[in-house]
């Protein structure tokens, strides 16, 4: 991978003054963003005179289509191999613009400016990317970003509807390795300091990326939450941060089962705190095991969740179908 290391800039007002890292030889660049983040997709083009093309908003941004025709706009820009994509938007667009990048003429430079909290404390850190294709993220490759904007005046001036949904990639990263940051969301909620919270939640997802960059150990802690959430965000169609809402609290009722987890009750009330959703719209279950079966032959013979023995405390555990049909039932399904 070219440039494992992402720098990361986290203030306010960073977007407004965004300074892509130093490259000799760059000849243009190139900006792709979303109708959600117009203007701020706009506002840096026009301060680095480049072109702009809008993707979709969601994962209508994540597919080939979509991805086909980036190809062709860039080949004809004649985007180089020295030059730099920048991704203005949220968690889809760095998903589908990252991909991008590290594939057209085999890997191009990328820089991301998230948009929302989803995009700014996991989709824009750690460098994977991916695209839909039957399942979530099916398609991807890893490719760390350059640098990372987080732009805090940005992202304190979103709708509650989308602090709640980053929210959740919050809790995660609290439950995986930061007690304190678990207890200050529960005593605040939707109130917490915004900067700390990014602060805390990015250094979690950093310090786990940096032990493990192309998650071979240690980064699958990382998707507490999202085996059994992917299957039901993509069953119920609903969103990213309300299915590892959803995730969590059955990845936790089948810690609880299997590892004696004593804090489960306590992580469903600061999600139901939060307002995420901890039950399943009503679905087929047979459709989601369907979509885990893809999940299992991705990952080997047998499926594997995230588990916590207690909180701050994950372990990578091969779960049966009986444990399969704890977390389903401990979220209505």
């Amino acid at each position: 991978m070219e440039g494992s290391m992402t720098d990361i800039i986290i203030q306010p007002g960073a977007a407004r003054s965004i300074v892509l890292p130093r490259r000799a030889n760059r000849h243009q660049v190139a900006v792709l963003s979303q109708p959600g983040a117009l203007p701020i997709g706009q506002a840096i083009a026009g301060r680095l005179s480049a072109p702009l093309r809008l993707l979709p908003d969601g994962e209508a941004a994540k597919t080939l289509a979509v991805v086909e025709g980036i190809y062709e706009w860039l080949a004809d820009l004649r985007l180089g191999r020295a030059d730099t994509l920048v991704a203005v938007g949220g968690g889809t667009l760095t998903d589908a613009a990252g991909f991008v990048a590290a594939t057209w003429l085999r890997g191009i430079e990328v820089v991301y400016v998230p948009t929302t909290l989803l995009a700014a404390v996991d989709a824009a850190i750690g460098g994977k990317t991916g695209i839909n294709l039957r399942g979530k993220n099916l398609v991807g490759a890893f490719w760390p970003a350059a640098l990372v904007v987080i732009d805090t005046q940005v992202l304190a001036a979103l709708p509650e509807s989308l602090i709640r949904e980053g929210m959740a990639e919050v809790v995660k990263a609290g439950l995986i390795a930061d007690p304190g940051l678990v207890d200050l969301i529960a005593q605040q909620g939707l109130r917490a300091p915004l900067p700390e919270v990014i602060q805390r939640a990015v250094a979690v997802k950093q310090a786990v990326v940096a032990e493990d960059p192309i998650e071979t150990g240690r980064r699958m802690i990382l998707n507490y939450g999202h085996t059994l959430g992917h299957a039901v965000e993509k069953t119920a169609g609903i969103t990213h941060g309300q299915a590892v809402a959803i995730g969590m609290v059955a990845a936790g009722a089948v810690s609880a089962a299997k590892l004696g987890f004593p804090d489960q009750a306590r992580q469903v009330a600061i999600i139901e705190g939060l307002g995420l959703p901890t039950t399943s719209p009503p679905v087929e279950r047979s459709v989601v095991k369907e979509l885990l079966s893809l999940d299992k032959k991705a990952d080997g013979p047998h499926l594997r969740m995230v588990l916590l023995r207690t909180i701050g405390e994950p372990v990578v555990m091969e779960v049966d179908d009986l444990d399969v049909d704890t977390g389903l039932a401990a979220v209505g399904l």
